[in-house]
Order: C-alpha cells, then sequence, then structure tokens
C-alpha cells in the first residue's frame, strides 16, 4: 500500500505544486486540483447516468425475462446479461466503480498532504533531513511507528515558527521564508491542515468531518430521491439503500483518519460531485436518453432498410 500511495503521490503532488505556485494559495490549489479530478471523472459520471436512464427501459424486458424462465435463476441472469451486452448497458458502471477512482484518487491525495515539504514546497531529501536533525525530531522506525515516520513532514511544519531561528543556520533563508509562508497557508478559516482529527477528542476540527459526511450525505440522498422517482422497482433494492449511506460513512470514516487536507478535499469532492449530479440528472434525464435512443434506433433501422432495398435493386439489374 505504502508503494501505491508514494507512486501515485508523484504525480499528485507534481500537480498540488504548479497550482500553489500559480495561486500562492494551499487552499485554492486543492480546489483546483479537485475541479481537475471531478473533470477528468465527468465520463464515467456522463456512462454512469445514461446507463442509469437506460435502466428504467430494460427493467420491462428483465421483467419479461423473470417471468419466462421463473424458478430457473440460472437462465435469467444469463439472459439477462445477454440483453444488457446486447444494449450496450454496463451494469459495472451503476456499483462500486466510481467509489474505486475516488479511492485511488484518495490514496494519492493522502500521499501528498503527508509530504507537502517534498511534494508541493519541492525540498530535496537532504534538506528536509538537515531540518529534522536541527528541530531534534526523532523518528522510530518499525511496523508499529509507520505513522510516525509519515508524519516527519508534518511535524516540521508544525514547529518551522518555533526553530526559525534555528533553521537560519541550517537551510538557506529563501527556504525558511517559503515555509513560513506555507505554514500560514496550510490553514482555513484558523483550522491547520496538518492535523488529523481525533474521534476521542472533539474540538473545532471536528468541522472537517462533519462537512465531509453531511455534503457526501445530501448527495446521496439526491440520488436516491431521483433513483425512487425514475426507477421504483430499483430503489427498493436493499443494495440501493446501502450504497446510499455507505460513501457518506465512508467520508466520515477517512476524515478521523487521515490529516485535515484530506479532509477538505473530500468536502470538496462532494459539493462539485452534487452540482455535478444535478446538472446530469437534467440534461440526461431518463425521458431525454430514451428519446435520443429511440430516434437513433429509428434512423439506424431505417438506413438498414435503406440499404437492403438499394442491394435488391441492384441484384435486380
Amino acid at each position: 500500500m505504502e508503494f501505491i500511495r508514494d507512486v501515485l503521490a508523484v504525480p499528485f503532488g507534481f500537480a498540488l505544486s504548479l497550482f500553489y505556485n500559480l495561486t500562492d494559495s494551499y487552499i485554492l490549489a486543492i480546489v483546483l486540483l479537485t475541479v481537475i479530478i471531478r473533470a477528468a471523472l465527468l465520463p464515467t459520471s456522463i456512462s454512469q447516468q445514461k446507463n442509469s436512464a437506460k435502466q428504467v427501459r430494460l427493467n420491462t424486458k428483465v421483467n419479461k425475462i423473470k417471468q419466462k424462465y421463473a424458478g430457473n435463476q440460472q437462465k435469467i441472469q444469463e439472459e439477462t446479461q445477454a440483453l444488457y451486452q446486447r444494449e450496450g448497458f454496463g451494469a459495472a458502471n451503476m456499483g462500486c466503480m466510481p467509489l474505486m477512482i475516488q479511492m485511488i484518487v484518495m490514496i494519492g491525495l493522502y500521499g501528498v498532504i503527508y509530504t507537502p515539504l517534498s511534494s508541493v514546497l519541492r525540498f530535496g531529501d537532504d534538506t528536509i533531513e538537515k531540518i529534522k536533525t536541527a528541530m531534534n525530531i526523532v523518528v522510530e522506525t518499525g511496523k508499529n511507528n509507520a505513522n510516525n515516520s509519515r508524519m516527519v513532514e508534518l511535524q516540521i511544519l508544525g514547529k518551522v515558527e518555533e526553530f526559525a531561528e534555528v533553521l537560519s543556520g541550517v537551510i538557506d533563508s529563501e527556504q525558511i521564508t517559503e515555509l513560513l509562508d506555507f505554514k500560514e497557508r496550510f490553514t482555513i478559516f484558523g483550522l491547520d491542515l496538518s492535523l488529523t482529527p481525533n474521534y476521542k477528542e472533539p474540538g473545532v476540527i471536528w468541522i472537517i468531518p462533519i462537512l465531509a459526511f453531511v455534503t457526501a450525505m445530501a448527495s446521496s440522498l439526491y440520488m436516491y430521491a431521483r433513483q425512487r422517482k425514475q426507477n421504483p422497482t430499483m430503489a427498493k433494492n436493499p443494495t440501493m439503500g446501502c450504497m446510499t449511506f455507505m460513501s457518506p460513512m465512508m467520508s466520515l470514516w477517512f476524515t478521523f483518519m487521515f490529516p485535515a487536507g484530506v479532509g477538505f478535499y473530500w468536502i470538496i469532492s462532494n459539493i462539485l460531485s452534487f452540482i455535478q449530479q444535478v446538472i446530469l440528472t437534467n440534461i440526461y434525464s431518463p425521458k431525454k436518453v430514451l428519446a435520443q435512443q429511440m430516434v437513433d434506433e429509428t434512423v439506424e433501422r431505417r438506413s438498414k432498410e435503406n440499404n437492403t432495398k438499394m442491394r435488391i435493386d441492384n441484384e435486380k439489374k
């Protein structure tokens, strides 16, 4: 897992560093990175929405298959899969795929948040080692101290103001200024994004997990309400209800596991996801998708009929 995290942290770190240098704001850098990520996931979201609309039409055919092969579950599954394949319906896109992509993004961002000096400020290992030594930060290695090892750069960032004078004899003054400026920008409304919320110790930092949960729940409930309206049969499926609450609970869980910077990304991502869902459900509503599909099928059928007619006419000649 650590290897995957470190590999994914490279492109995320480069992007976050670029946006930070452009905006001179760590918060805006995360927002821009989130927008880029959501834009990259847009094709998946569109495909998911189209599939949702297609399923409304396919439900009637699926019910006929169930009636025809009642009692033969294997045959029902085979015929249903064949129907989905003929209709170009991707059942996988209706499940956990978008959530899995989000997990990959989380792992990459998780690596970046823990390494702000090397990933964003682009400090070299030698420089970080000098700072660590000057601050007398002792890192205990071993399986039980893995978290302590990951927290080194965040520990440096947390103590930079206290050790500013000591560092003046170790690294360049420009680097000290960079550290101090970055430390100031590593907050939002006074909340230190390097801190990890603790469920055992209530505090102001709990705002991050709470907002992550609320924004995720709003998005999930909106989609559930739309699904109940468009596809009442599917909405009664226990799996649908489970998925509705699983994503918000995962948001809450993750934001208590990672530094608040990851939670802030999760909040922005949830808000953008909600806006995106509202837009897509209106652009790709079942009625519009099915109407367009019927038009496409009509055009395709007439094209085949014309081609057949032309072939017959040519044979007669």
